[in-house]
């Protein structure tokens, strides 16, 4: 069979020839397909994890603006809470969260970091308003970009996690830390203003970072990043006077791929939870509108019963008055028939 084999190719070597080149073709087009495919798979993921798998959820300040009618204030409706947040945080596809709160303070223990634009701008009635120091206020610093991407390097201490939740701890630049002799375990003051109240708050340095690359550099110290002190969210609440209102949530889901999905879920959630709002509003109003009609009804009734009360008054003070004329005329009568004719006959 083998013999035959052979004298079948040496006798059609053409065709054989051409078989297996068709062969090796096919085969390294199979090849090249599975590579093209594989390399399709691995760009796609290094897209995905590119575009990070966090969702943040903020007030969408450029559209209230725009719908906003000319003088009219901003609403406190239209702020983020972290009720509103809390009804995010474990639909399906979240991981974590973080909440952040982001404000400003002035210090009067510590300085903030110059840059060069500080120096040549020594503008009395700028200097007079100027902010020190942006507090960025954070359930947990675990997932923050400029850490996670080291932009931002830990050199002592710890970041904050949510173990620190209602402390005072923070975590500083190291250049910061160095301008004001400061390290790990010290302690310095930042103040803010709030409706004329200045409010002190006590902070604890747990952790110093350095900023490894950044573009973030302002000309005010707040723009500054190494200005920038990070807290719990408990002390951005305080420094707000909001034990609610937050600037925004973050959510980090379990693949990148979930992120439209997630937003529809949220979307469904906004919904329900408008539907609900409007129905507790129609149920409060009901309310409110069933108790004012008891109360004008009681109050209808309490009129109805002071007339009644008062016409029973005035009855019984006109039926006394005419038995006091019936006793009196009783009494007086033969006196007065007597005078009356006296007087006519004389």
């Amino acid at each position: 069979m083998i013999k035959n084999a052979l004298l079948s190719l040496k006798k059609n070597i053409g065709k054989t020839i051409l078989l297996f080149v068709i062969i090796v073709i096919i085969t390294n087009l199979v090849i090249a397909g599975l590579s093209i495919q594989s390399a399709t798979k691995k760009s796609m993921d290094q897209i995905r994890s590119s575009l990070g798998n966090d969702v943040t959820l903020s007030v969408d300040f450029r559209n209230m603006i725009k719908n906003r009618k000319p003088s009219e204030a901003v609403s406190n409706e239209t702020s983020l809470t972290t009720t509103m947040a809390d009804s995010l945080k474990d639909l399906k596809y979240v991981k974590n969260y973080n909440y952040q709160i982001s404000t400003s303070a002035n210090s009067n223990s510590i300085s903030a970091v110059e840059t060069a634009s500080d120096n040549s701008n020594n503008q009395p009635e700028q200097a007079s308003n100027q902010v020190d120091f942006t507090i960025s206020a954070n359930t947990t610093m675990k997932y923050l970009d400029s850490f996670t991407n080291n932009n931002y390097k830990l050199t002592k201490g710890r970041l904050l996690t949510t173990k620190d939740q209602n402390t005072n701890n923070c975590v500083i630049e190291t250049n910061l830390a160095s301008d004001n002799d400061l390290s790990v375990g010290d302690t310095f003051t930042i103040t803010t203003t709030i409706n004329d109240e200045t409010i002190t708050q006590e902070l604890t340095i747990v952790g110093i970072y350095e900023i490894q690359s950044t573009n973030e550099i302002g000309s005010a110290h707040f723009n500054n990043p190494v200005n920038t002190i990070y807290t719990d969210l408990s002390i951005g609440q305080t420094l707000t006077g909001s034990s609610e209102n937050i600037t925004s949530a973050i959510y980090y889901l379990d693949d990148p791929e979930n992120a439209e999905a997630f937003v529809e879920l949220a979307k469904k959630k906004k919904a329900e939870a408008q539907s609900s709002m409007m129905s507790q509003k129609s149920t409060i109003y009901s309310e409110y509108i069933d108790s004012q009609q008891d109360q004008v009804e009681k109050h209808k009734q309490d009129l109805l019963n002071k007339n009644k009360e008062e016409a029973q008054l005035q009855e019984n003070e006109f039926h006394k008055s005419m038995k006091n004329m019936e006793d009196l005329f009783t009494q007086n009568k033969d006196k007065w028939v007597d005078e009356i004719f006296t007087r006519c006959t004389k």
